[in-house]
């Protein structure tokens, strides 16, 4: 399996990428490399599984930046572009169109790789994960094509496929699973079957979606007013220690209080005050796993003036008290 970048700025340097035929690895395999490109600044986290790919990129580039891209293997991945932007764009009939914007997310199949890559943000950070078509088919069983739905349908006769025609946002959820993913610090077996189990629950958490048939009405939003609905989310995500009521969102976010609901729960697939609760909570489980706040201070920080309430609204949340994150 083979992979060939080609930058536009500098066409005669070309990168290849060498990989075991379907990711094989009787070991977990944990590299990091730092670029050498002058229009690159940063580094990549390289984690091969068994039959998985795992890259946690973050950087800076000199926009717009456009590679030329080659695998001569099908593609499928799961990507998360936590800041930045990616459009891929391809030469030929067995691929299609993937822009995934900052703060966004898609899943899709390509069985052939050509086309260009183009980054127009000059901070990047994502997380990326490969799979092989029978990685999928470990995961689900004898069930594969029917909680694949068309996605499976596409795999099995080779049929490019992108999950969502609009990339969707990352909401707090998976914020929380790919900060997990992000910060994970075990080692050896314990590394591989905790990260195999964040995927399986990114799949889950996918395909679950893909056959609920309301997360669809989404589509049917104008682009101006979905762009409001993303404005109005990043507000709240700015704003989680003080956040806006519904009145003030719909004036800085320039929609009405109506749409702002409607539409920010079909988006989001929850109510603004919900949705809050779960940024808050996030956030306050960040700060007490990787910063070592107290529970008193996470519940300050994220808006709290009351412990205790906190440690409720936590609970009702998670299922699990605060106190339980503390390490001994």
């Amino acid at each position: 399996m083979k992979s060939v970048y080609r930058n536009h700025i500098h066409p005669h340097k070309v990168t290849t990428k060498i990989f075991t035929d379907g990711f094989k690895k009787k070991v977990i395999e944990d590299n990091t490399f730092v670029s050498e490109n002058p229009f690159i600044e940063g580094k990549t986290r390289e984690i091969l599984l068994d039959g998985i790919k795992v890259n946690m990129r973050s950087g800076k580039i000199t926009p717009p930046l456009t590679i030329d891209v080659e695998h001569d293997f099908p593609f499928l991945k799961i990507h998360f572009e936590i800041e930045g932007s990616s459009i891929y764009t391809p030469k030929n009939d067995k691929s299609v169109v993937v822009n995934i914007p900052g703060g966004h997310y898609n899943f899709f199949f390509l069985p052939e790789v050509n086309g260009t890559l183009r980054y127009d943000k000059p901070n990047r950070k994502t997380l990326e994960i490969l799979f092989t078509k029978e990685y999928l088919k470990r995961v689900f069983g004898t069930s594969f094509k029917k909680d694949c739905s068309e996605f499976g349908i596409a795999l099995e006769h080779n049929l490019p496929f992108v999950m969502w025609e609009n990339s969707k946002p990352i909401t707090p959820q998976l914020h929380r699973i790919i900060n997990e993913v992000i910060t994970c610090d075990f080692s050896g077996g314990l590394k591989k079957a905790y990260l195999e189990s964040k995927i399986t629950e990114i799949l889950a958490i996918f395909f679950n979606r893909l056959k609920n048939k309301n997360s669809q009405h989404s589509e049917s939003i104008c682009k101006d007013d979905y762009l409001k609905i993303i404005h109005a989310e990043t507000i709240l995500r700015e704003h989680i220690k003080n956040p806006f009521t519904i009145a003030q969102l719909a004036i800085v976010s320039g929609i009405n209080q109506f749409k702002l609901k409607k539409h920010f729960k079909l988006i989001f697939g929850k109510p603004i005050f919900s949705y809050v609760t779960d940024l808050r909570m996030e956030k306050a489980k960040s700060l007490i796993v990787n910063e070592g706040f107290t529970i008193a201070e996470a519940a300050y920080e994220i808006g709290y003036k009351n412990p205790q309430h906190f440690t409720v609204a936590f609970k009702k949340v998670y299922n699990f008290l605060p106190s339980s994150l503390k390490k001994d």
